[in-house]
């Protein structure tokens, strides 16, 4: 892209809309390009959801993983190839653990080839007014020809809740059982805000951190949209800010209100928007602990990622948003070894437990998914965090 034109290019996209009437809150860069990253997941299970609707997929179904689904890169549930596996289950990893072979198993099941299942994707998100969105694969890998926008994903958001409200609570699960493993959400934000029910996280290094989140208080249902973040914190913050300034201000329908359909176009030959190399997530190695010696004190889980680069830069966000709480911690990733060689668990030990507590009560407040381990379990290999 030439450099004048990436100059010209946003940092970051929004968009809060009422969902019963679909007016919007308030919006930023709503209908520019940009990757989705996993939140093309939303669209692959409305595929599904489809296809169970008319018959063509049942939930106990047990469908078989193929070559291509089983050598798709992480974040996967590791299904070997040939194995059978049902839809129920394909579903619950799709959403729930954002896996990139049970994307593929359910695509191939519904259309018999993930490329013939993308080009239906797309079809169906123009049946839905999804105008700017292009799906290129089922599971949000990058692939330049794969856009969506803010707007368009408000839209999907509300399809899901409305064609579908019994597949709904899928989105809100923080976990679910795999060969007697429980394996939790990745959406640490919607567990750490109130009356939030769902949707989705995404990332890559071309989209930043994405994120469709929905919540309900006392009868009134917002979904907000949050595309482009430098990290998973940055990101959560920015919704829960969202959230809380529309819940604030509760806005009374009128004639003149603003809709998505109004919202201001931007020309299509405008390209999606990539996160610059230097503010993605794989980022300078911090202070590492080595995963074969001990971790001493309490420590905090910030999440588990597909990569060793992505949880350190993780910790290194943390580690700045928490200077004002405590200066102690030390940055520790530790590889899934025993139960997912595939994920990277981001950690700062060392704290005392008041540090410790004080620390995850104020990453909560952020928006973002932290967990407190006493030091009796946090070098225990069969704690769920590991």
């Amino acid at each position: 892209m030439p450099a004048a034109a990436q100059a010209e290019t946003p940092k970051g996209a929004s968009l809060v809309i009422e969902a019963a009437s679909g007016e919007v809150i308030s919006a930023e860069n709503a209908t520019h390009p940009w990757h989705p990253a996993s939140l093309t997941k939303m669209m692959t299970a409305y595929m599904v959801f489809d296809a169970l609707a008319d018959g063509r997929l049942k939930l106990d179904q047990k469908v078989p993983v193929s070559r291509h689904a089983a050598a798709q890169p992480p974040t996967k549930l590791g299904l070997g190839r040939g194995k059978e596996v049902p839809v129920k289950v394909l579903l619950e990893a799709l959403i729930v653990r954002s896996a990139n072979d049970a994307a593929v198993v359910l695509a191939e099941a519904v259309a018999g080839d993930e490329t013939v299942f993308a080009a239906a994707m797309t079809r169906k998100a123009r049946a839905l007014g999804m105008y700017a969105s292009r799906f290129m694969n089922a599971s949000g890998l990058p692939d330049p020809d794969q856009v969506v926008t803010a707007r368009d994903m408000a839209i999907l958001a509300r399809a899901l809740m409305n064609d579908f409200p019994e597949r709904f609570a899928l989105f809100g699960k923080t976990q679910f059982v795999l060969g007697g493993r429980v394996r939790p959400t990745t959406n640490g934000w919607m567990a750490g805000y109130s009356g939030a029910d769902g949707m989705k996280t995404g990332f890559t290094c071309g989209s930043g951190y994405n994120l469709v989140g929905t919540v309900e208080r006392d009868g009134r249902r917002l979904i907000a949209v949050v595309l482009g973040g430098k990290t998973s914190g940055a990101r959560n913050a920015r919704m829960t800010r969202l959230m809380n300034a529309a819940f604030a201000e509760p806005v009374t329908p009128t004639e003149s209100s603003l809709q998505m359909r109004a919202l201001p176009k931007v020309a299509n030959a405008t390209a999606p928007y990539v996160l610059p190399a230097g503010q993605c997530a794989v980022a300078p190695a911090v202070g590492t602990a080595a995963t074969d010696r001990k971790l001493p004190g309490w420590g905090l889980v910030l999440g588990s990622f597909a990569s060793k680069a992505e949880a350190q830069a993780v910790i290194k966000g943390h580690q700045k948003s928490l200077t004002d709480v405590t200066k102690r911690g030390r940055a520790a990733v530790v590889a899934k070894l025993r139960h997912d060689p595939q994920l990277y668990t981001a950690l700062l030990v060392d704290l005392d437990q008041q540090a410790a507590g004080q620390a995850c009560k104020h990453l909560w407040s952020l928006g973002s998914y932290c967990l407190t381990v006493p030091p009796k379990l946090l070098n225990n290999p069969d704690t769920l965090w590991r």
